[in-house]
């Protein structure tokens, strides 16, 4: 498995919300997805910060400090069925340039919570992990 292990499994569990496209871009959803993560995530005592718009989809923020770490959700080009997670963690340049900061453990976490919540979402087949 890669340093940013990605999931895509298909699932027609999450629908589009209304006013969704507004806050990322056309075609590009998640926040449904995102918040049932979110919500598991909690129940498995981990401390999420919120779920926020971007580009490309939602982004549930699991952290900020002493880095941002984050599962990014979203749908494949333009499908309403198949969607794709993945964990980030964002270090600042000063943490990458010195790398006093392992990013390893952080990442590693929030895969075995993807791997453990993956085969509940209602419905998920496909699973592929990337």
């Amino acid at each position: 498995m890669s340093a940013n292990p990605q999931v895509t499994f298909q699932t027609d569990f999450f629908k589009p919300l209304p006013g969704e496209e507004e806050q990322t871009n056309p075609g590009c959803y998640g926040k449904a997805l995102a918040q049932w993560l979110a919500e598991r995530l909690k129940e498995r005592g981990v401390a999420v910060e919120g779920v926020i718009p971007e580009d490309f989809g939602w982004v549930v923020m699991v952290s900020r400090k002493p880095f941002m770490l984050w599962l990014g959700c979203g749908n494949t080009d333009g499908s309403t069925t198949e969607w794709n997670v993945f964990p980030v963690a964002e270090l600042s340049t000063i943490q990458r340039l010195f790398k006093r900061v392992d990013p390893a453990p952080g990442i590693e976490t929030l895969r075995a919570h993807l791997a453990e919540l993956v085969p509940s979402i209602p419905g998920a087949t496909n699973v592929t992990w990337e």
